[in-house]
Formats: C-alpha cells, structure tokens, sequence
C-alpha cells in the first residue's frame, strides 16, 4: 500500500520554479484581457514593459496596449501613443502617435493634450499647428497639468497665434505656478516685478523667484539674486546673491554668468577679485546673447584687463551688445564712430547709433542724439526734435541737458529757462549755475547772485570767478 501511494506521488507533476505570483498574475490579466477588460490590458502590457513575471517583451507590450486602447481606454491611448512615437516596440510613426495622443485626449487624459500640444508646437515630427496647440494647452490645463496652464500662458505673453494679453498670461501662469509648474512660478515672477499684466510687486516677484529656484529653474535663480542684490522686495545679502547667480550661471543661465562675472570683475560680497576670470564669464554670458555681458566684455577688451587689448574686438562686441538688447553697446560704439576712436569716422553711422539706443530707453543715447540734432553735425539740425529729446532726458535726470534745454528757450520763457538752470546747477552743472547767478543779477538782487557765482567758479568757469570778485568789493 505504501509502495502504491509513493508511485502515485511521483506521478504527480513537479512545481513550475517560473510560476512566481507575478507570473500567475500575468496568466491571469491575459485571460481577463482578451475577455475585454481593457484595465487588465494595460496592466499586463506594463509588466511586459519591465519583465516583472514575464519575459521584457516590448512589442508584446505594445500589442496589449493596442487591444486597451481598442477597447478606448484612454490611459492604453496614451502609453501606446508614446510607444508608436519612440518606436519602441512598434514601429515608429508619429502621425499615428498623434492620433493616439488625441483619442487618449478625447477619452480624459489631460497628458495626451499636453504631449499632442507640445508636438504641434515643435513642428518637427508632425506639421506645426499653434492655433490646435493652444487649444489642447487649454484643455491640458483645464485638466490639471500645471505646465501646460504655463505654456499656454506664454503664447499669450508673446502674442502667438493669439492676440497678446498679458493679464490672461499671468493668470495663466498663477495658475500652473499653484499646480506647482517651477517655469510658470518664474515666468509670473517677472511679470509681477516689471508690472505686466498685474500690479507691480518686488516683494511678490521675489517670493515666487525664490519658489522657483528651489524647484531647480536657474533663471528664476538669477532673478531671485538680482533682486537680493539690489534689495528689490527683499533684503539686501550680497553673499547669497552671488551664490545664487553662481547656481544660475552653473545651470547654463547666461544671465547667471554675466552676475557673477561682475562680482568676480569687482571682488565684492567675498568673491576673489579675478579680471580674467571674470572676462571668460563674461564671454561666456555674450555667447548666450545676454547683451550686457557683450558690453562688460567689450569695456575690459578695450582697455585690456584681464584679456589682451584689442579696440577691433571691443568695437565688435559692442556691436553684439547692441544687437542682443544692450544700449549701452549702441552709445559706446555710437561714441566710438563720432570719435574716430580706433574706427573710420562716421558721425552719421554714431547718429544713427544713439538713436537706436534712444529708441532702445537708453537716456544716454537721447542726450547723445539731441546733442547731434541741436548742432546739426552733418545730420540736419533739428532743433524741435532735439528739445523734444532734452525735455526727455532732464526729466530722466540728466542735469547737463536741462541747461542744454535751458538755453534753447526763447525771450518769453525766461521763467522756464530759470527753473532748468537752477535744476542743472543742483546736479553740479557749472555753467548753468552762472546762468542762475546772472538771471540774479540782471533782477538786481546781487546777494542771490553771489552764491551761485561762486559755485559756477568752483566748477571753472572763469567769468564766474571774475563776477564774484567784483561783487566781494
């Protein structure tokens, strides 16, 4: 009897070593799968996809993806989508990965949006289509994908292919910024700080830079220590500033380098004075077209510090300065060209220079131009539109302009003509403090006079010198 029930033992089949719980799970989802449950042609497609309980099969995969998706499971569409556009077990065809992405879209996933958006923007795999991209931006958004809210923002912000409206940018952007979109914290961050689109506030523009550069965006980074530099809606910290401008410039922010550079140009907030350093970041932010970086370039080009003297070089980034959004490149090289300075003179190729910087907001280049318009060197004397030019740059702060302007007045603007002067002699302008000291006088109040003589006379003007004496007697 023993003998009969050890046989009957032996005749009983050994234990499969691959059937694992994972393997009879895929047995399991296959027969579920081909009876029609798409969720279970998902999941088995998955472990297909790493090779848990079955072997790595990516076409395998691919094909349980695709019976999920014909059975209009959106997630299936969407996994199947991204296969069909890698290639990766199936072969690689983006206008059918588009069709995917848009069943899955349609079926209630926001991520088929935002990935058939992202193509449609590109234009590279599929035929570019901004008005559609939008479109399924919105929807993504609407859905819950943060970054999508942010570039739909963006097109708003730049006026493509849609109207420009920045107050719908930034709400946009508020609202991929609190699904936690690092880009949309620090888009809306400089649209809060320079007043676009909603009310101007450093201290708000600072506390989203910040939240941005935690989240690893170096250009939220650089923003952050631009305003800890200046004191901007924050309190000043040089040493933070020039650690966040050093993240910045590491993570391939240009601007991030330009700051920096400019630390180490000056050793200032514990950075090691390093002029040649300093050049190679500066380089390295004009390479990637931040103008400013051009310009700081230029400066120790032209004078040699830090890299070796080359006037022709120096013009030249000048030059790219003023290309890459930089006016003071535009006034140094306008400069450069009514000199003759290392270039062929051209006082109407310097003209055209400051008023490129003018129309750029550079006050320097107005002064410059007006300057040029009032003489009439070789461009035309325009004297309306120089005033129009000095009424502009006074107003900005440039006190040698308000007497410029000053002496353009006629008889019956006297008063008007008493008034710049005496602003331009409060900002130190020698000459139109003279001016002051004779409308005084010519009023017979040679007591009033007397002061601003003297200071006319500390300034160098000689006449003034010569008044005041004789006044003293």
């Amino acid at each position: 009897m023993h003998a009969l029930a050890l046989l009957a033992l032996l005749a009983l089949p050994l234990p499969d070593p691959q059937a694992t719980p994972a393997a009879a799970e895929a047995a399991a989802l296959k027969k579920s799968c081909d009876k029609g449950a798409a969720a279970d042609c998902l999941r088995l497609a998955g472990l297909h996809a790493k090779g848990e309980g079955v072997p790595r099969d990516a076409e395998k995969a691919a094909s349980f993806l695709k019976k999920g998706c014909d059975l209009n499971l959106a997630a299936a569409c969407l996994d199947l989508a991204a296969a069909v556009r890698s290639g990766e077990g199936t072969k690689k065809e983006p206008e059918r990965a588009a069709a995917l992405y848009q069943k899955a879209c349609d079926g209630g996933a926001p991520q088929g949006c935002a990935e058939l958006a992202a193509m449609l923007t590109a234009g590279r795999e599929v035929e570019k289509h901004l008005g559609r991209a939008a479109e399924l931006n919105g929807k993504a958004c609407d859905g819950g994908i943060a970054s999508s809210c942010g570039l739909l923002a963006l097109m708003y912000e730049d006026g493509s292919p849609m109207p420009r409206d920045e107050p719908k940018a930034a709400a946009l952007y508020d609202r991929g910024c609190t699904g936690g979109d690092a880009t949309s914290c620090g888009r809306l961050a400089a649209m809060v700080r320079d007043g676009r689109g909603v009310a101007r506030d450093m201290a708000r523009a600072a506390s989203l830079a910040r939240r941005s550069c935690d989240a690893g965006l170096p250009l939220a980074c650089v923003a952050l220590a631009t305003a800890l530099r200046k004191g901007d809606g924050v309190a000043a910290d040089l040493p933070q500033a020039l650690a966040l401008f050093t993240k910045g410039c590491e993570g391939g922010e240009p601007r991030g380098c330009l700051g920096l550079g400019e630390f180490v140009r000056d050793g200032a907030a514990g950075a090691t004075r390093d002029p040649a350093r300093a050049a190679e970041l500066f380089r390295r932010a004009c390479d990637g077209r931040a103008g400013a970086g051009c310009y700081e370039l230029g400066l120790l080009t032209g004078r040699g510090v830090g890299v070796k003297a080359d006037l022709a070089q120096a013009t030249s980034l000048f030059r790219q300065a003023c290309t890459d959004g930089d006016p003071r490149g535009c006034v140094t090289l306008g400069q450069l060209f009514q000199s003759g300075r290392g270039v062929v003179k051209d006082v109407n190729r310097a003209a055209a220079l400051f008023e490129e910087a003018c129309a750029k907001g550079d006050l320097a280049g107005c002064s410059a131009h007006a300057a040029m318009l009032a003489s009439g060197d070789t461009i035309g004397r325009n004297l309306p539109r120089a005033r129009a030019l000095y009424e502009k740059t006074c107003a900005g702060g440039i006190p040698a302009d308000c007497h410029a302007l000053a002496r353009m007045a006629g008889p019956a603007e006297r008063k008007a003509a008493f008034e710049l002067n005496s602003k331009a002699c409060a900002g130190g302008v020698a000459p139109a403090c003279h001016d002051v000291a004779v409308a005084w006088e010519s009023g017979r109040d040679p007591i009033k006079a007397l002061p601003f003589y003297e200071k006319a006379c500390a300034g160098g003007v000689a006449a003034a010198c010569e008044r005041a004496k004789k006044l003293k007697q």
